[in-house]
């Protein structure tokens, strides 16, 4: 599959309204499952409208730009914001109509290792999401008028979540549940913020910005620092020197507000650490870790399961940035059947 790749200049909203004008029939798409999502679980317009209202107006005091951006890509796509702003907040949502009945298990989301190459680190990570989202990625180039250009894929209609900078500072997210959610910055929206870092101590600040609705385990790597581990909650964080993660917390003082770990999360994590120190530190040997299918219970390269429909787990994208050469190598799908292109941050 050929990306379709976005470049966007101008204000927040101009850029937002580009990259919705240009992705509008895959956003149509990931909005449809939003659509089928929140019907399954008994949210309504009015509903969704009142959960989301917290979010929004923490965000516009917090990081009114993002919002702004947001608003310009449901313009762009024609979609109203309520939806669009959805599928920002969607693990936000996930949280208050799944989790919040206290009998389900965590989300199980992403894989990230880094390796340590003579060129400098390499990070990369698999994009692991709903099934119904399937086949709505796009590639980004973000030029802002302030901050650094940003290279990234994108789930149509949400705003970058991982990819690399200008700076070379390249950023892996996972999910991370735990039991002190609450009303705040949606997630999401911290991890564009850490996107524009210029190094370690700025993505640490950004990542742990107060007013957080919640928050992920961040992998990041950079051309000349050491790769660094970063664990959010709404309540709780720890920054470390780490080099793989999945979706349960390392540290203990984290541990200890998030979900027990999953299965699931155990033994892609244990997988990506075997395999971590034992593959060639270049692109094609990180590739061979994010296509791996030797995780047990689950893969780390997870395939959906038929039976599971639009909430089984899959593969949307999978990246390998490289920091010091400022690029990013991406297969839309799976990283064992997806045909990998090499992007070049621009600016």
């Amino acid at each position: 599959m050929t990306f379709i790749v976005v470049r966007a200049t101008g204000t927040p909203f101009e850029r937002g309204r580009i990259i919705g004008g240009a992705l509008a029939n895959h956003i149509h798409d990931s909005l449809a499952f939003v659509d089928r999502y929140l019907a399954t679980h008994g949210v309504d317009a009015t509903t969704l409208d009142r959960m989301l209202a917290p979010y929004v107006a923490a965000s516009e005091a917090a990081l009114p730009h993002l919002v702004e951006q947001i608003r310009g890509v449901a313009e762009g796509a024609e979609q109203p914001f309520a939806k669009v702003m959805a599928a920002n907040a969607f693990e936000e949502i996930y949280g208050q109509v799944e989790l919040g009945v206290g009998s389900l298990a965590p989300l199980e989301r992403c894989t990230d290792v880094v390796l340590a190459s003579a060129g400098g680190s390499l990070l990369g990570h698999t994009e692991q999401w709903y099934a119904g989202d399937d086949g709505a990625v796009g590639i980004v180039i973000d030029v802002p008028q302030e901050g650094p250009v940003v290279l990234a894929p994108v789930v149509a209609g949400t705003l970058p979540l991982v990819g690399i900078n200008e700076h070379g500072v390249a950023v892996g997210a996972m999910s991370l549940s735990a039991r002190d959610e609450r009303s705040g910055i949606p997630r999401a929206l911290i991890a564009r913020d850490v996107l524009d870092a210029r190094d370690a101590a700025d993505a640490v600040a950004r990542a742990t910005r107060s007013g957080r609705a919640g928050g992920y385990s961040y992998q990041l790597a950079f051309p000349t620092e050491a790769a660094r581990t970063i664990e959010t909650t709404a309540t709780r964080q720890a920054s470390f020197e780490g080099s793989a993660h999945t979706n349960h917390a390392l540290d203990a003082t984290v541990a200890d507000v998030t979900f027990p770990p999953s299965p699931g999360s155990l033994g892609r994590y244990a997988r990506a650490v075997a395999l971590r120190d034992r593959v060639e530190p270049t692109v094609a040997g990180l590739i061979s870790i994010l296509a791996d299918h030797e995780a047990d219970p689950q893969h780390i390269c997870v395939h959906p399961d038929p039976a599971d429909g639009d909430e089984g787990s899959t593969i949307l994208f999978a990246m390998v940035a490289e920091p010091a050469q400022r690029t990013l190598t991406i297969a839309s799908g799976h990283a064992c059947t997806g045909t990998f292109e090499t992007f070049q941050v621009q600016w």
